[in-house]
């Protein structure tokens, strides 16, 4: 939904924070999975309009031209091609939530309707939509380029994270800005007392940092040495304003993500 496994992976921790607040409220525990996808669904969608500034498509879903009654195999022949899935991210959110839940989830009819809190006729529209226009689309998603000061300041970073130069690299960080370990906690960046700069000192392997496009956006890499290669075990997101870095988001103990990502050096 997000189009980025680093924004979907924010987005879940969202989604599990409000869950576990609102966990009282759920009255059938059998409904726990497409009441966590009704949240996480929620959670994106707010997320593509403030953050992403996506236009959502406005013009009510016409369920008259889809017979309500139709079969549930009526729309098992027409999946969309696993090629197209990465540009799902083109379409309105309401025709992303239903390509995904029902051609990469496998989920009924039904539960998507539940989900999206759509009728099943609705449902039925946005596939045909979001399908028709996927095979239409022939273009990779678009890059997001950085501007030649933010490249300067992320390059810089980089290298003084590689030398380990960590006097020099505190040099470019804010005084007051936040580092989040993602599923761990958050600390200061810098200062007395931040163990950010040496908990890297102290991994037990043998790693570096490099740029790299990250389901098309600039994102720092964090690579582990396995045998004579490199592999891609996590990213670094930065913020800045003024050329500091303002807030750093760690995805370092969420080795997963890389492994679902479009990646290129």
């Amino acid at each position: 939904m997000s189009g980025s496994v680093l924004d979907g992976e924010d987005l879940v921790q969202e989604t599990l924070a409000q869950a576990f607040y609102y966990l009282a409220s759920l009255k059938d525990e059998s409904r726990l999975e497409p009441w966590l996808f009704r949240i996480a669904h929620n959670k994106c969608v707010d997320f593509l309009r403030r953050e992403r500034n996506q236009r959502e498509d406005t013009v009510p879903y016409d369920d008259t031209h889809v017979n309500e009654n139709s079969d549930e195999s009526d729309f098992l022949d027409e999946p969309v091609d696993g090629a197209l899935t990465a540009l799902v991210s083109a379409l309105p959110p309401m025709e992303r939530a239903c390509i995904l839940l029902k051609d990469v989830l496998d989920y009924r009819l039904t539960e998507i309707a539940e989900v999206v809190d759509s009728t099943l006729g609705g449902v039925k529209a946005a596939l045909h939509r979001g399908r028709a226009k996927l095979r239409k689309l022939h273009m990779a998603p678009a890059r997001v380029e950085l501007d030649w000061q933010q490249r300067k300041l992320i390059e810089e970073y980089i290298d003084c994270f590689n030398r380990k130069d960590w006097d020099a690299l505190r040099r470019l960080i804010q005084a007051d800005a936040r580092v989040e370990i993602v599923g761990v906690t958050e600390v200061p960046a810098v200062g007395v007392g931040s163990p950010y700069f040496g908990n890297y000192s102290a991994l037990p392997w043998e790693w570096r940092l490099s740029l790299a496009l990250v389901d098309g956006e600039p994102q720092i890499v964090h690579w582990r040495k396995a045998g004579a290669g490199w592999i891609p075990l996590a990213a670094i997101r930065l913020w800045w304003k003024d050329g500091k870095v303002t807030r750093i988001r760690d995805y370092v103990h969420v080795d997963y993500l890389l492994k679902h990502s479009r990646m290129e050096e």
